[in-house]
């Protein structure tokens, strides 16, 4: 009789471990390579791979794309912020922001990843193909495409005071019509 209950205890801790396992690992395989850098789907950033994004999937919307790095960027400390500002002002009115990191280790970009706008588009771009395509000439570096996916701007570093025109012509492509 104890045999018996202690097989029947053994097997239970096992399905109970197995369950356990599996229910961990559901969260992590329905986020995605990456998954999710804050709690809950209310605050999860999306983050995909460069090799998974696609420009011509915004089309109609305005689009920022900016690309930045965690370390050896001291202006990407203050960019990151304005990109979620834009974000979160715009993001409604149809403006797109794609935050591009070329940092080589996804741990230094999540130092930056918590402080992004849930709704920003996040790339990862390890291998710095997505920057390589761009010809990046500096970081942060910025272009921004109107709603028929036309770059409009280009911008190579960051300087908070000088952010005025570029948000003032954010809001000129905002109230552009999208031309099919």
């Amino acid at each position: 009789m104890l045999r018996k209950i202690a097989a029947a205890f053994l097997v239970g801790s096992l399905v109970g471990s197995l369950v356990g396992s599996l229910l961990m690992t559901v969260p992590v395989v329905l986020a995605g390579d990456f998954g999710s850098v804050r709690g809950g789907d209310r605050d999860r950033v999306p983050v995909i791979s460069a090799k998974d994004f696609n420009l011509e999937t915004l089309v109609g919307k305005v689009v920022l794309i900016g690309f930045w790095q965690t370390l050896q960027c001291e202006a990407c400390q203050t960019y990151i912020p304005w990109l979620t500002e834009m974000q979160a002002r715009y993001g409604e009115d149809g403006l797109v922001i794609v935050a591009v990191n070329q940092d080589r280790d996804e741990a230094a970009a999540s130092v930056l990843l918590s402080k992004i706008h849930p709704r920003t588009q996040v790339v990862l771009d390890p291998t710095g193909k997505m920057g390589s395509s761009y010809k990046l000439e500096g970081m942060p570096s910025t272009y921004l495409y109107d709603r028929n996916l036309n770059m409009r701007e280009k911008f190579v570093g960051f300087v908070p005071e000088e952010t005025d025109s570029l948000e003032t012509t954010i809001v000129n492509l905002l109230e552009q019509e999208y031309k099919d």
